[in-house]
């Protein structure tokens, strides 16, 4: 039997160790490259290292790690060079390599090793780079240990996410009009009278998504995905100060902020999860009315997953992009506004929140914010299997009625 199998199965060893050479930044090339030399000697031959080296070489790959999220964590995420994010890629590859073959040791809780190996090729999917010619190698590992491990995940509850928003009162906000609704409107029609225009309810538009009926089941989602390491967002809304940021598994998410009663919110929110677990994009389709607009790049469509239970908030802001905002269970209310109405909102002058409004509008401080008596709402109640269109630059304020999972597609 082979030492890693999981990992190491049509591991392109050569290929790697090129990237190794031409990508890595030269403070962990000089670590990591004569390890991974050394680790692949030990495959080649099949011959198990000894405990120890393992051990050793954990503690260095480690402080690899810790000094590559140093350089990360400095400064904004957009201006990171890219050899940081390689050279956090190639670290977690390593390290998980050899802690799947610590796994084999006696002594050793197999399971809890491969759970930690899952853990850190996740790391290496947030944090990291797809490398060059090899960007779905993490994603292919992660699906085998995901698979391994789903035999040993048990089942989180008998019963289907608890969606009690088609049972509350739909009242309509003062100075508010109700968001005009369409059914399975035709490109034409959505060209003609929606697409840039004003936001619209799409009625019966994705009745063919699989996720419509599998993901109420949260035993279908821990299956497929439990033991993947997601990104949470802890709080009532980004804005205040008590919000901030844990990595949970999916399972332990769907557990303790889904199904249970924590003290505190916690929201999946605005995460490529599909880019990071593919295997959930068979469950659904991009619209085809994303094919509109002015992108002449042909950059793809950028796919957000919105998870969490009843009451995460989404504060009003706007965004520059076309937003299709699709429901697959749960309910969610929605206010929105004109992009002139934006000195009616009150955004924060601060550069990182220049698009989010001061102004809450289920709750306006009249006293504060007098101006916002002027604005002109729009309302819907977004149910399952339908879709809101946003406009860009039109200011939206997002509540959850009930647990609720929403996908946004966004595009230019």
């Amino acid at each position: 039997m082979s030492l890693a199998p999981l990992i190491t199965k049509g591991f392109p060893w050569d290929d790697i160790l090129n990237i190794c050479n031409d990508q890595l930044h030269p403070e962990i090339k000089a670590h990591i490259v004569p390890l991974y030399k050394q680790l692949h000697k030990y495959l080649d031959k099949n011959e198990k290292p000894s405990k120890s080296w393992i051990e050793c070489r954990l503690i260095r790959i480690d402080a690899c790690l810790y000094r590559i999220w140093e350089d990360l964590n400095t400064g904004h995420w957009k201006n990171v060079p890219i050899q940081h994010r390689y050279s956090y890629t190639i670290c977690s590859i390593v390290k998980s390599i050899v802690l799947e073959i610590y796994s084999d040791y006696d002594g050793i809780e197999k399971n809890e090793k491969i759970k930690e190996v899952a853990q850190q090729v996740d790391k290496g999917l947030l944090l990291g780079a797809p490398l060059e010619n090899f960007p779905n190698l993490l994603t292919d590992i992660a699906s085998r240990i995901n698979e391994y491990l789903s035999h040993d995940v048990s089942k989180a509850t008998e019963t289907l996410f608890e969606d009690t928003g088609d049972r509350l009162p739909k009242e309509l906000l003062q100075n508010c009009i109700w968001v005009k609704r369409y059914k399975t409107p035709s490109l034409e029609t959505f060209h003609r009278e929606v697409f840039a225009l004003t936001p619209a309810i799409l009625e019966g538009c994705m009745d063919h998504w699989r996720a419509l009926t599998l993901w109420k089941d949260p035993n279908y989602l821990i299956k497929v995905a439990g033991t993947r390491t997601v990104p949470i967002e802890i709080g009532s809304s980004y804005t205040e100060e008590d919000w901030s940021q844990q990595l949970l598994t999916l399972k332990d998410f769907i557990q303790l902020h889904v199904k249970g009663t924590p003290e505190k919110v916690g929201y999946l929110a605005q995460h490529q999860l599909f880019e990071q677990i593919p295997d959930l994009k068979e469950d659904f389709s991009i619209p085809d009315y994303c094919c509109f607009g002015d992108n002449a790049d042909n950059a793809p469509v950028d796919i957000n997953a919105w998870f969490g239970p009843k009451g995460t908030i989404s504060p009003l802001h706007c965004d520059p992009r076309d937003n299709l905002l699709c429901q697959v269970f749960g309910c969610k209310k929605i206010i929105l506004y004109h992009p002139n109405d934006r000195e009616y909102l009150y955004p924060y002058a601060t550069r990182l929140l220049c698009n989010t409004a001061g102004v809450d509008p289920l709750n306006p401080d009249y006293e504060k914010f007098p101006k916002f008596k002027n604005a002109k709402g729009f309302m819907c109640y977004l149910e399952p299997g339908e879709m809101l269109y946003i406009p860009p630059g039109w200011w939206h304020h997002v509540v959850s009625l009930s647990p609720s999972f929403s996908i946004s597609f966004w595009w230019n």
